[in-house]
């Protein structure tokens, strides 16, 4: 039995080692029309007219563009509004 595991593990070994030799070809049909450096001087210019904030990474939180909270009370009665058609249409349905 363990000559069977170790056979096969050495399979499984080679045959992972023959996949990962082969060449990645990559995306042929894909065509550049712009250089490195227009993209770069491009962002840049993002960046200088407030476009682009914090260059490629995500934009950091900012609590002022966040929506504004809602009360308790407000919170339930919009829930108030939807759940109680639903109630309705369930009890005068049987």
């Amino acid at each position: 039995m363990k000559n069977l595991a170790i056979a096969f593990s050495v399979a499984t070994l080679l045959a992972s080692a023959a996949v990962s030799a082969q060449e990645y070809s990559g995306n042929t049909s894909f065509v550049s029309t712009k250089t490195r450096a227009e993209v770069k001087a491009e962002t840049l210019a993002a960046i200088q007219r407030g476009e682009l904030r914090d260059g490629e990474q995500y934009p950091a939180f900012s609590p002022a563009l966040a929506p504004q909270a809602k009360t308790r009370a407000e919170v339930k009665a919009e829930l108030a509004l939807t759940v109680l058609p639903i109630r309705k249409c369930r009890t005068t349905s049987r």
